[in-house]
C-alpha cells in the first residue's frame, strides 16, 4: 500500500467517525459515545479536510509545488509583427512604445523593455544622461531632437514636476525598426 493510499484510507476512517459511523463495522456509534460529541466531530471534519488537501497534492504535505514557468525564448519580432505595432501621431513615452511592441510579439519570447530602449538610445547618442537634484535622468540630445525625441516638462502621477522624453511618430517608427538590434544586447 502506497503512502497516498494510506492517507486515503485514513481520511475514509476519519470521515466515518466524524459522521458517527464505526469505520470497521459500518455500524452507527452509540449516541452517548465521546465520538458523537459535536466538538470532537468538528475536529474530525477539520482533520478530514486537511487530509483531503494532502491527497489533492499527491500525498505531499504543504503547498502544491508551483509549475515552473517555461523559459522564454530570446526576443524576436517578425516583419509582420513590427508592421502591426501601433504608431501614433501623438508623441508618447518609451514605456508606451515598449508596451505596444510587446502586444504584437509571441507570448513565449522575452519582452521588450523601456530601459533597454533608453539605454540603446544613449549609446547611439540620441539621449544623454544628466544629473539634476541628485537624480540621474536621460534627456534628448540635438541628434535625438532631429529624430523626433523631445524632453518636455510634465507632471508625475504624484503631482511632482518632472522632465519626460516623448517620441513623435518618426521616432516611434525608428525604435520599432531597431528593436531587434536593441534587444539583442539583452538576450
Amino acid at each position: 500500500m502506497t503512502e497516498l493510499e494510506k492517507i486515503q484510507r485514513a481520511k475514509m476512517y476519519i470521515d466515518k467517525l466524524a459522521n458517527g459511523v464505526d469505520p470497521l463495522t459500518d455500524a452507527e456509534i452509540a449516541g452517548d459515545s465521546t465520538l458523537n460529541n459535536v466538538r470532537i466531530s468538528r475536529c474530525l471534519f477539520y482533520v478530514s479536510d486537511i487530509l483531503g488537501k494532502v491527497i489533492d497534492n499527491g500525498g505531499e504535505v504543504g503547498r502544491k509545488k508551483s509549475v515552473p514557468k517555461p523559459k522564454l525564448l530570446p526576443f524576436e519580432i517578425t516583419a509582420e509583427q513590427a508592421a502591426a505595432v501601433e504608431i501614433s501621431e501623438q508623441p508618447v513615452g518609451v514605456a508606451i512604445i515598449a508596451k505596444r511592441i510587446n502586444e504584437v510579439i509571441d507570448e513565449n519570447v522575452k519582452k521588450a523593455a523601456a530601459v533597454h530602449i533608453s539605454n540603446w538610445l544613449v549609446e547611439q547618442g540620441y539621449l544623454a544622461e544628466e544629473i539634476a537634484a541628485n537624480k540621474r535622468r536621460k534627456v534628448a540630445t540635438a541628434k535625438g531632437e532631429a529624430l523626433g525625441i523631445y524632453t518636455v516638462d510634465a507632471i508625475s502621477p504624484n503631482g511632482v514636476p518632472i522632465k519626460k522624453n516623448v517620441y513623435d511618430e518618426h521616432a516611434q517608427r525608428f525604435v520599432v525598426e531597431h528593436i531587434m538590434q536593441i534587444e539583442s544586447n539583452y538576450n
